[in-house]
């Protein structure tokens, strides 16, 4: 039980620690109660997120910084369906306003460390507002060195909702957004943040999203192949990208059915051949893809019913024969290039590319 000392001492704690925000919202919450709204209403809402973004900028802390985070998102809606009309519109045009003026104040800050987090906490605010303008100002980000500025900046584009808007809107914007998405994704060694990009060319209705999709299984390729791949989980994320790419151009089903083939197949690879050299951990993310890949082999192979996790409890004999029947070997095709009619690069088309073993392996 609680004494009374234990009691004040409790909340003496929480209010140390909870972040004290000056900001008050009692007008702009009678605004979003209206059931319509006057146009001197805007200078209010204008107001609020004025000092909501001013007292982000001056905030130091995580904790804090998401707190008014929360805060700004919050008040984005009307709570009256009549005053969304209005009310929406005018505040995501102050709050991308304010956005657009925040993210040239962060980058003439000079603590390295203060920049990078509030730089950081404004993408996500970018993410949560989710709207096509708002997930432009994130461009300029996509290949900055933080690498938490770069989640946050692809993260935006693979927000549902901008794909939604981009696949409903101007169709400018997707060649654009599509076109600097490629060049961001050629550059980008982070498997976790090629995940962000596959979602995002995954469900985008325009050719661009094909040539997204195979520069980054070609470039999770090449890792595989060269030894040098790293997060192996990210794997998931992309081969999943690659067959949801066929519900949204079915054109696009035998170069999505090769890509996903040639790289599942070295996941397996590695996985068979690296079990002298790699950590328990990768080899527990590789089994793990493993198993979850032969759930997303039913786009491709409707019929197919896959034993890879039975394989990989019973033997490395097992994965290895599993392997050849889905994705051939030197002496016949597999089931997958049969089933969709493709077939693989270099001298042998019936089997993917063969992984080596390590040089640390080798006699």
């Amino acid at each position: 039980m609680y004494n009374k000392k234990n009691i004040l001492s409790l909340l003496l704690a929480l209010v140390i620690s909870s972040p004290l925000l000056a900001i008050s919202t009692t007008q702009i919450d009678a605004i979003r109660n209206k059931e319509a709204i006057a146009d001197t209403d805007s200078a209010i809402i204008e107001e609020f997120l004025g000092e909501a973004f001013s007292e982000l900028m001056a905030k130091t802390e995580f904790s804090d910084v998401a707190a008014l985070r929360n805060v700004i998102i919050s008040k984005s809606s009307s709570i009256t369906t009549s005053g969304k009309i209005l009310y929406d519109p005018k505040y995501l045009s102050a709050f991308e306003n304010e956005l657009t003026n925040a993210f040239k104040e962060a980058k003439a800050m000079k603590d390295g460390k203060v920049k990078n987090l509030i730089t950081a906490n404004l993408l996500m605010l970018a993410y949560d507002i989710g709207h096509v303008d708002a997930a432009k100002t994130a461009l300029p980000y996509l290949q900055e060195s933080n690498i938490m500025i770069r989640y946050w900046a692809a993260q935006n584009f693979a927000n549902p909702a901008i794909i939604s808007q981009l696949n409903q809107g101007n169709a400018t914007d997707r060649p654009e957004l599509a076109a600097k998405i490629l060049k961001a994704a050629k550059a980008e060694q982070s498997g976790n943040i090629l995940v962000s990009y596959a979602q995002f060319a995954a469900g985008l209705k325009d050719p661009t999203g094909n040539e997204i999709l195979t520069a980054i299984a070609q470039k999770r390729i090449e890792q595989y192949l060269a030894w040098t791949v790293t997060d192996e989980m990210s794997d998931d994320g992309i081969l999943k990208a690659l067959t949801d790419r066929i519900k949204t151009d079915t054109d696009s089903t035998k170069e999505m059915a090769k890509n996903f083939a040639t790289l599942y197949s070295l996941v397996v690879q590695r996985y068979i051949q690296g079990q002298q050299t790699i950590s328990d951990t990768s080899k527990s993310y590789l089994a793990s893809v493993i198993v979850q890949g032969d759930k997303y082999v039913p786009v491709f192979i409707p019929e197919w019913n896959g034993n890879f996790k039975r394989a990989i409890d019973k033997d490395l004999a097992s994965v290895l024969a599993e392997s050849d029947g889905l994705f051939g070997s030197a002496a016949a095709a597999g089931k997958l290039s049969t089933t969709v009619g493709f077939e693989y690069d270099g001298a042998t088309k019936t089997a993917p590319p063969v992984l080596t073993k390590p040089a640390a392996q080798k006699q």
